[in-house]
């Protein structure tokens, strides 16, 4: 089956620029995951995160991708979190 291409751009604002260097650190292991048919791009400007991901894969392939990154970038923000309340108590 032949699917047409999909394109998708997420443009996620942190609180700071270490914290979106940690998870664009973070998603590189995503970019060797996916499969043939699909690309990712990421990019950093200060304190925003672009994303841009191009897939000739099926949609429900390409939802699954996209859910395992923001997974990733979730599991990066709460230990990021908890990691800075510790650092700002000492």
């Amino acid at each position: 089956m032949v699917f047409n291409k999909t394109t998708l751009i997420l443009s996620i604002e942190c609180s700071n620029e270490d914290f979106a260097n940690i998870i664009l650190k973070s998603l590189e292991p995503e970019n060797q995951l996916i499969d043939e048919n699909s690309e990712i791009q990421m990019s950093l400007e200060k304190e925003n995160l672009f994303i841009k991901f191009s897939s000739f894969s099926s949609i429900s392939t390409i939802r699954n991708t996209i859910d395992d990154i923001l997974s990733t970038i979730n599991t990066s923000e709460r230990i990021y979190k908890v990691l800075k309340k510790d650092i700002d108590k000492q």
